[in-house]
Order: structure tokens, then sequence, then C-alpha cells
């Protein structure tokens, strides 16, 4: 073997994985790129685990339809899939669902995804990642009692949906029934 030749193989030989690690990435990153935004209100709260680095934890706050005669409440958070209705980007109401349900009037259908342990991640709380200083900005904001916290998330055509960004809006005044 020449060692022109030598050169070469070795050259493909490193040059391969690269390659497929761009490869790799351009396909992630193009799949979280697809999918649909929504706001959904959320409660927060930080424990600052230094082992897992800089985030924000959060409990979603889904907003359900008043129940009806007979109905009896299932807690959202804890469903494996969640009907929304409302027009994208704002949930009008949650409301879970079974693969026998009809789901006509769901604009989308959230599903509960495996998370990294092989745990069921439910539709309960997610983690948003985010630097020091941002982490603690928003850690801030969020045991603010007049800001309301949304997470906007990207959910794709198969319900799974990923965190994009923390929004917050002054939180609406509470109604009094008439």
């Amino acid at each position: 073997m020449t060692p022109a030749r030598h050169r070469l193989i070795l050259a493909a030989a490193l040059l391969l994985p690269l390659a497929a690690l761009l490869a790799s990435w351009a396909m992630i990153h193009r799949q979280a790129q697809q999918g649909e935004d929504w706001l959904i209100p959320i409660e927060g709260y930080d424990p600052r685990d230094l082992l897992r680095g800089h985030y924000v934890r959060y409990r979603y706050a889904w907003p359900t339809a008043p129940l009806r005669e007979g109905e009896s409440r299932v807690d959202p958070a804890y469903a494996s899939a969640l009907c929304v209705t409302g027009i994208a980007p704002h949930i009008r109401t949650v409301r879970p669902v079974s693969p026998t349900d009809a789901t006509g009037d769901c604009a989308i259908i959230l599903r509960a995804t495996l998370g990294a342990r092989q745990e069921v991640r439910r539709l309960e709380s997610e983690i948003f990642y985010a630097s020091q200083g941002q982490a603690i900005a928003l850690s801030r904001k969020l045991a603010d009692p007049r800001l309301q916290g949304l997470v906007r998330v990207r959910v794709r055509a198969d319900g799974v949906m990923r965190p994009v960004a923390l929004d917050f809006r002054p939180r609406p005044k509470p109604q009094v029934a008439p």
C-alpha cells in the first residue's frame, strides 16, 4: 500500500464518524423544528440540583372544563393522553382521553412519553434548562404571585411535546361568581 493511499484511508476513517455525527445532529434539529407551538399555564418551583445543571422545574396548570352533572374529575396531569381544545397557541381546555374516546373536537392530542431512564413522563411536570443567570431570573418570576408563567411547547404530529421557552404575563384577576 502506498503512503498516499494509506493517508487517504486514514482521513476517510477519521471523517466518517464526524459525517455521521453531523447527519444525526441535522436530523434531530429538523425534527425539533417541526410541530405547532402551544402556551401552557404553569406553576413553578426550582429545587436547584447542582449536579443536574441549571434549570427551572415547573408543573403544568392544565385548564380543565367545568364538570357536567354525573362527571367525575380525572387529574389531567396523570393521564397518558390529553385532548386539547383551542386555537394554537392558546389552550382553552384539556381533558384526559383514552384510545377508545372520540377526539373529533380536539385541536391536538398530547401524549406522555418515555423519559431518559425509561420511566413514563406524565403530563404533570417538566424541566426547562437555562443558563445560571437565566434560571435564577426565571425562578424569581415563577415565585411572583402577580405573574402567570406560561411554557411554550412545540408539539409534533405524534403528540410529543418539547419545551421551547418560558413566558410570563400578568396573572388574570380571579373572576367572582354572580
